[in-house]
């Protein structure tokens, strides 16, 4: 305790807002509110938060502040308790609070897999608990079982319930001790500083505790996670409640008295089962606590307890556990735990000693999660209680070490406080004057001094007036204010024996305290730092014991005069502008007075080291040490009882060598200050007054070469006190070297190795020879001199083969950081940063975080890393202008699209502008699939047609476009996707249908006929543009929970678009959290298209997940699944189709059996009656089955397991390929799609020539008329994914798909006219192409692309020729199909490039308005158009086997008829597409303006894939090898497929570009790969001025 400070009255910061609301009364008893003060470290600050409970109210106060508070009068419950603890963060919460700990801070700095913690406050009633997060967010969770106390934990609540029996009323019920009193950065052997409140009472010591029992303790948790719960997996973010018991003494719950009779019995904890932790009815609350008995402590009361029985546990009694410092150990340098149970009814203090004992031989469990080194197994051996009386109150207090204030009470009632502790010595605490006002309240407006003529206002404590101590924190006025007198004392503790190390603070105390004392010093002089000056009294005089003999030549030290510092008042105001030994003032180092210290020496005082009285310093010091060394304290230290190192009682070789270990551990101190240059040098206990104190005592010693040393390094001649000693000290050798750490650091780092340095642990071994004890110093040691250790550590581990990368990476493990860097001394850092400097161009992207940091390659640490936040570029994407423009008629039209901008997307359209940066194809592109804008059509008059016959044509023409515009949001969907983030405050609007057009050239605006397209007759258009908003928000957007998606839920009845919208949320993963009862909420109204759209996007999110809530919700949905005689249900066959499909989607990938049987009955399912009794199983419903069940056994052909018994391939192929029966044709015809495709999905891949060949069309023409065109696509399409590896997008391999009556015509260039014998032709031709498109789908292969264009301009020519009968009109309807899916076909394999010649088609495909096209050529050119520019570039298709079958689902070729067709195909799994995209875009942005760059990238492809093969068709970069071929692209671009890619390299330097370049390795690296899909982001940094290349290509 250095000091002791009034700070005033302390009252609680919400009493005058409680009696201002009417929550107290005018003057309420203390008895009528509680009150509770905690400290917490949050962000690295310190905070103090008040809680006030009353009987219905809490009210929290944070620094002094009142913030907020809570009332409970609608519950009608009393409060039972209010605290503050720490519960999980939600991933999508706001960001996680600091951990409340220093090194739970420190680790988390650190990659980790702990969730961040966030501070709640947590008001306990009689049957709930209220839990208020410091956020925002709130909770309520109901307890069904009464609270007695409960207390913080590590992570969440630890409750103690009522006991169920009565018996307990006399009994003393103990408090759990928090927690976080065991909560510790360090090993066990090691225990920290803790942050728990507490303090205790009369001498102490680790001798005479008798002969503990060993008790095997088998743990591999640390004193930090003790009280964590044990691993698990829970997906919750909810906040848990954990009745957990803690303390491992006793326990709090069950009866006392029997706990302590079967403890003394020493049998087995059966008290356990009356607590109540075998009940696992409370859902909600886990039993997540580790008990194990240590010892049991009889808590013998003197008294019976009536008056206290009806007090909560926490009121009759106070626990608290103090952990000895590292230089306390016990005889056996084992590391000791003191817990102290404080008794306020029988005044006394019990205390109980733990002995922690590490098991050698141990191998540490190996975990990435831990930063600490763990102990699987070590001892706590208990000591023997200790009962101290007449203890009224006491806690725990904390300067650095832990001890006990103790509030004692003599016989006649006078109390005293006093800090005591087992490692140290009883130290009074003699109270000041304290003030009546509160100093610390903002309300405060006075003075510290009292007026003159008036009496302070203040109170003198004396007598028995102090009742008890209340509110101890860890920031209370008892720390050391100079941080720099305490390294001094920890120095000199570090190096000295267990039994007398501690003593030193001690020693250092009452020092203080005789300094203090102007009565004992007989002078009136103020010091400039009293710690500091204590500090070199305690050392001064420490040495000067060495010269003495007895007490009474130390009592003779009285009567030397003392020589005053300051003889007059002039220099006693020198003596303050110049403190301790610092030669000169602070201000003559200035500039100003510069010439002041650089002046000639004829001026005079010119260097003023002999006007200034600081000279003096140490002289005046050494009075004072004679003096203290007289006095009664001074006796007691150095006596022959005395309790310090140099006392009379250690004559010998105890007391030499404490002496030396004194003074070489001083000068390590200073030898480690010259490695930091911002150390101060003339601050108290800097380097200048280190030196003057050590020139004084080697100087004393006679060690002339360090005497030497010192004179040289101090800025001014010294002044010794030598003719106030008139001996040296003999008997002390003086080390054979200087020691010096810059020489030590120069020999190692030039290879010459010279005389080692010593370091702190080396003194500690030479003076003690213990080798248990210097491992639990070792942190101490760490803390102390960090840089000697760390170039200790560093030349320890490199050796004379060592390479520059390796010497980076043995910084980095050693602790080096930049921090550290730029505070060394330039000597030694050059030597260090040149090794940087050579490995910072090009090194391994493997290094972790914080080693790319050392080197200043944060671009590299941070690659493909979602790590930085989103900033808003609307202000930064366009260029500054000075000119306004006045155009009123511009500025009224922009007020209709005034919106604030989402976070997220203004940087992904500044991307989307650099990509398409030297065209417009994407404005384009833009405006084809705008369904806002009126269109604008050309309809030419001609002659004969009269006014109003022309406009009659108009609207027909019109009414024609509109089917056009309603099929464009499916391709908008494509081209928006994962455009947007929306913001969670407000609504997310839905586009809407603009049906009118501008009429050319008379520019008429006509509209349709609102009564032909009200929304019930097309509600799939609506639905469509739902799905195209909701396809918008990316998958990476937070927020989007429950009540976000009710937010934005239509507030009348249920829309089409919001069904849309559900669809597109669970296909981007958005509704995988959703609650039971907003999925209900939507089903109960039963709208059709809601509950296709709704159980679509759950089974999507949920897609193989097999879950179990998502089965039975889709089961209720269809007949099939529904047990044997239930009734059947009355739903639509839309509605039960999307059952089937939600079941294949959630079981995807499972081969489940039962599943797989139903989806093949439904498949093959033949009745009487079939139209009449089951109108639901139609083509599309069938077709749902086999995707389902392709799905259920995805790409498993080969592997069917347990499904070969159900002889499914054989079924399906009968179903597929069997000859007709003319009395169930409808059946066959209606099964044969759904067999087909899923005889493709389950063989996918599988290279099965058996299946194939099955599969494949007929070998001759005349079975042709027996099948329909579009199956013989279908199979030819099953053919070729079965076959993959052998597509070849070539006409040869075309040719050699076709019948042989066929393959002469295989480039259609001589077909001239419509005929139905050519729709197996056309069909199977289609098939091949789009089986080209599947297998190199976003590839953007040029050689795929030229040869599926080919057949789209022939087929686009085919459909223009002109029919004349129905046979030409069949044909074209095939033609018109085929051209279709060559479009599908052609923009998947160029999906996300938007590639002109294709664009160019398509353009043409969209401009039409002929009455024969059909609104589902309308919607396959709008799909191809959108997948042409996927996510406006940015994505692009894969070819997984789910990404094959979701684009053969969703570009299935029978497309509608009309808007609301859905015979052949259901329209809402068209947008199924979304499960074969992949972002693979890459951008590269500046790390520091976040913007993006056109940076070259060289993409290195691996051999024999592909995309290497496609390249060879190219003209590739150069430098190719006959293995690996390069790349050379522009950021930002899309990369080929992941897996054909070696490396991604950026090329800034041959560009002449001021950034360092990175390499992407994901051959080394496969986990980039699903780094890249989640963020395709690498930021560059620019190079330095300095960090520049040279004119020779050498970095400078």
């Amino acid at each position: 305790m250095a000091s002791v400070t009034s700070l005033g009255v302390h009252q609680p910061v919400g009493l005058q807002h409680a009696i201002d609301e009417g929550f107290l009364s005018p003057d309420p008893s203390p008895s009528s509110y509680t009150w509770e003060v905690i400290a917490s470290n949050e962000d690295g600050r310190e905070y103090e938060d008040e809680l006030l409970t009353t009987a219905n109210c809490v009210l929290w106060s944070r620094g002094g502040i009142f913030r907020k508070s809570f009332t409970f009068d609608l519950e009608k419950e009393p409060v039972t308790q209010a605290l503050l603890a720490y519960f999980p963060a939600s991933a999508d919460g706001p960001a996680a609070a600091s951990q409340p700990s220093a090194s739970e801070k420190k680790s988390s700095q650190k990659p980790s897999d702990k969730p961040g913690l966030s501070r709640a406050l947590v008001v306990f009633l009689k049957s709930q608990a209220h839990i208020y997060f410091l956020s925002g967010t709130s909770h309520v969770v109901h307890i069904p079982f009464e609270i007695e106390s409960a207390c913080a934990g590590p992570r969440g609540v630890i409750i103690q319930r009522k006991p169920r029996s009565e018996g307990t009323s006399v009994s003393l019920r103990l408090p759990k001790v928090a927690p976080t009193s065991f909560v510790s950065s360090q090993p066990p052997p090691i225990p920290r500083r803790s942050y728990g409140h507490g303090h205790d009472v009369t001498e102490f010591s680790t001798e005479g505790m008798g002969n503990p029992k060993v008790l095997p303790l088998r743990l591999s948790l640390t004193l930090e996670n003790m009280f964590q719960p044990p691993m698990e997996t829970n997906d919750s973010h909810w906040p848990r409640l954990r009745p957990r018991l803690s303390t491992s003494i006793t326990s709090p719950e069950a009866p006392v008295d029997n706990l302590l009779e079967e403890l003394r019995a020493g049998g087995d904890f059966e008290g356990f089962h009356n607590m109540g932790l075998d009940d696992h009815d409370f859902d909600g609350l886990a039993h997540e606590m580790l008990l194990t008995k240590i010892s049991s402590v009889s808590m013998d009361t003197a008294n019976m307890r009536y008056s206290m029985s009806s007090k909560p546990a926490r009121m009759q009694a106070k626990v608290f556990i103090l952990a000895g410092p590292p230089t306390a150990t016990d005889d056996q340098g084992r590391a000791l735990l003191l817990v102290a149970i404080q008794d306020p009814v029988d005044k006394r203090l019990q205390l109980l000693t733990l002995h922690l004992e590490q098991l050698e031989g141990r191998t540490p469990p190996k975990s990435k999660k831990k930063k600490i080194q763990e102990f699987s197994d070590f001892h706590i051996i208990p000591g023997e209680p200790r009962r101290v009386q007449s203890v009224v109150d006491s806690c725990k207090i904390s300067d650095g070490n832990e001890a006990i204030m103790i509030l004692s009470e003599d016989g006649n009632g006078g109390r005293e406080l006093s800090l005591q502790s087992p490692w140290g010595k009883v130290t009074t605490v003699a109270l000041p004057l304290l003030s009546k006002d509160n100093l610390s309240s903002l309300e405060f407006a006075g003075s510290y001094k009292a007026p003159r003529g008036q009496l302070p206002a203040g109170i003198d404590l004396t007598g028995s007036q102090i009742g008890v101590i209340c509110h101890a924190n860890s920031r209370g006025a008892v720390d050391l204010r100079d941080h720099e007198v305490r390294k001094v004392l920890d120095v000199c503790r570090s190096v000295l024996h267990t039994s007398y190390a501690d003593k030193m603070v001690a020693g250092w105390w009452h020092v203080m305290q005789w300094l203090r004392d102007a009565k004992l010093r007989g002078l009136d002089h103020r010091f400039a730092d009293t710690e500091w000056s204590a500090a070199v009294v305690l050392l001064l005089s420490s040495f000067l014991a060495l010269g003495h003999n007895s007490e009474t030549s130390l009592r003779t030290l009285a009567g030397e005069p003392l020589r005053p510092a300051a003889k007059n008042k002039w220099e006693a105001m020198q003596l303050r502008e110049t403190p301790n030994s610092s030669p000169h003032p602070a201000w003559i180092q200035s500039k100003a007075w510069q010439w002041l210290l650089d002046g000639p020496s004829d001026i005079p005082n010119a260097h003023g080291a002999e006007t200034w009285p600081s000279g003096s310093f140490i002289p005046f010091h050494v009075g004072l040490a004679k003096r203290w060394m007289a006095s009664a304290g001074g006796l007691s230290a150095f006596g022959f009882e005395g309790y310090l190192p140099t006392a009379l009682n250690r004559i010998g070789a105890p007391r030499d060598m404490a002496a030396w270990s004194i003074v070489l551990a001083l000068h390590l101190l200073v030898e480690e200050q010259k490695l930091n240059i911002l150390a101060s040098k003339d601050s108290p206990a800097g380097q200048g007054d280190l030196k003057m104190l050590l020139y004084q005592l080697v100087k004393w010693l006679g060690w002339q070469r360090y005497e030497y040393m010192y004179a040289l390094s101090m800025s001014a001649e010294p002044k010794v006190a030598q003719d106030l000693v008139p001996f040296i000290i003999p008997g002390l050798a003086e080390p054979p070297s200087d020691y010096c750490i810059l020489s030590w650091i120069q020999a190692h780092l030039t290879g010459s190795r010279g005389v080692e340095f010593p370091t702190l642990a080396d003194l500690y071994a030479n003076a003690t020879r213990d080798a248990v004890g210097g491992k639990l110093r070792k942190q101490l040691w760490d803390r102390l001199t960090p840089r000697t250790m760390m170039f200790e550590r560093l030349f320890a581990r490199l050796g004379s083969s060592s390479g520059r990368f390796e010497m980076v990476v043995a910084m980095h493990e050693c602790g080096f950081t930049p921090r550290i860097l730029e505070t060394l001394p330039e000597g030694v850092l050059t030597p260090l940063q040149d090794v940087i400097s050579i490995c910072q161009p090009n090194p391994p992207l493997s290094w972790p975080k914080d080693l790319l940091t050392l080197v200043s390659r944060t671009d590299m640490s941070g690659v493909l890393q979602s790590s930085r936040t989103s900033r808003a570029l609307g202000l930064e994407v366009m260029a500054p202008s000075h000119e306004a423009n006045w155009d009123f008629r511009m500025l009224c039209q922009s007020l209709d699209n005034v919106h604030q901008e989402e976070p997220g997307s203004a940087e992904r359209q500044a991307v989307i502008r650099v990509l398409f940066r030297e065209d417009r194809r994407l404005n384009e592109a833009q405006n084809l699939l705008s369904t806002v804008k009126a269109r604008i059509v050309r309809l030419d008059p001609k002659p004969e047609w009269t006014e109003p016959e022309y406009l009659e044509r108009q609207k027909q023409l019109v009414t024609t476009v509109a089917t056009s515009t309603l099929a464009i949001p499916a391709g908008q969907g494509l081209m928006q996707y994962a455009l947007r983030f929306p913001m969670m405050t407000q609504k997310f609007r839905l586009a809407g249908f603009n049906l009118t057009c501008i009429v050319k050239p008379v520019n008429n605006t006509v509209s349709v006929d609102k009564s032909i397209f009200t929304e019930d007759k097309i509600n799939w258009a609506f639905f469509h543009q739902g799905v195209a908003g909701g396809l918008a928000i990316s998958p990476q957007a937070k927020g989007i929970d429950n009540n976000w998606i009710l937010y934005n839920k239509p507030r009348q009845e249920l829309s089409n678009s919001h069904a849309g919208f559900l669809l597109a949320l669970g296909l981007n993963g958005h509704l995988k959290s959703i609650a039971k009862w907003v999925a209900f909420r939507y089903l109960t109204p039963k709208h059709p298209m809601t509950t296709v759209g709704l159980l679509l996007g759950l089974a999507a999110s949920h897609i193989g997940t097999m879950d179990a809530v998502m089965t039975k919700l889709l089961s209720v949905h269809v007949t099939r699944m529904l047990p044997r005689g239930a009734a059947d249900l009355n739903l639509s066959t839309l509605t039960q189709t999307t059952g089937v499909m939600g079941i294949g989607l959630v079981y995807c990938n499972s081969q489940h059996r039962r599943m797989s049987e139903i989806m093949l009955s439904e498949i093959e399912h033949v009745g009487e009656g079939e139209e009449d009794e089951n109108p639901f199983r139609d083509e599309s419903y069938r077709l749902a089955a086999g995707f389902a069940l392709g799905l259920i056994n995805l790409g498993k052909g080969n592997d069917l397991g347990g499904l070969r018994d159900m002889r499914v391939t054989e079924k399906l192929l009968a179903l597929a390929t069997s000859t007709k029966r003319v009395d169930i044709v409808n059946t066959l015809d209606h099964s044969a799609a759904g067999a087909v495709m899923a005889i493709a999905l389950i063989y996918m891949k599988s290279e099965d020539q058996i299946v194939a060949r099955k599969i494949d069309v007929p070998d001759t023409l005349l079975q042709f008329d027996y099948i329909r065109p579009d199956v013989l696509l279908l199979r030819t399409v099953a053919k070729n994914l079965i076959l993959w590896k052998d597509m070849d997008p070539t006409y040869e391999w075309i040719k050699s798909g076709l019948p042989a009556e066929y393959r002469t015509r295989c480039q259609l260039g001589n077909v001239t006219k419509l005929q139905s014998k050519d729709l197996p032709f056309f069909s199977i031709l289609a098939g091949l192409c789009f089986s080209l498109g599947l297998r190199f789908a976003g590839t953007a292969d040029l050689k795929v692309r030229d040869l599926l264009i080919h057949y789209l301009d022939q087929f686009m020519r085919i459909v223009q020729i002109p029919v004349t009968n129905y046979d030409n009109e069949l044909a074209r309807n095939n033609a018109r199909m085929c051209m279709d899916l060559l479009t599908l076909s052609c923009a998947t394999v160029m999906a996300g490039t938007g590639d002109v010649p294709a664009l160019r088609r398509l353009r043409a495909l969209h401009g039409r308005d002929d009455t024969s096209t059909s609104y589902g050529s309308h919607l396959a050119a709008h799909l191809a158009i959108g997948a042409l520019f996927l996510g406006c570039g940015t994505s692009t298709f894969g070819t997984s086997d789910l990404a094959v079958a979701s684009l053969l689902i969703s570009f299935y070729p029978l497309f509608p008829a009309t808007v609301q067709d859905n015979r052949s195909h259901l329209q809402a799994l068209r947008h199924f597409w979304v499960l074969a995209t992949e972002p693979r875009c890459l951008v590269a942005k500046d790390i520091a303006t976040n913007q993006p760059l056109n940076i070259p990238v060289l993409i290195t492809l691996k051999p024999n894939t592909p995309s290497a093969a496609a390249a060879t068709q190219t003209n590739p970069l150069n430098n190719n090898t006959p293995t690996l071929l390069t790349l050379r692209r522009q950021t930002p671009c899309l990369l080929p497929p992941l897996n054909d890619i070696l490396r991604v390299q950026t090329d800034a330097r041959s560009a002449s570009l001021d950034y360092w370049d990175l390499t992407i390795d994901f051959a080394s690296t496969p986990s980039l790969k699903s780094d890249f899909k989640t963020n395709q982001t690498v930021y560059l940094r620019r190079r330095l001025a300095n960090e520049r290349r040279g004119k020779k290509g050498r970095y400078e």
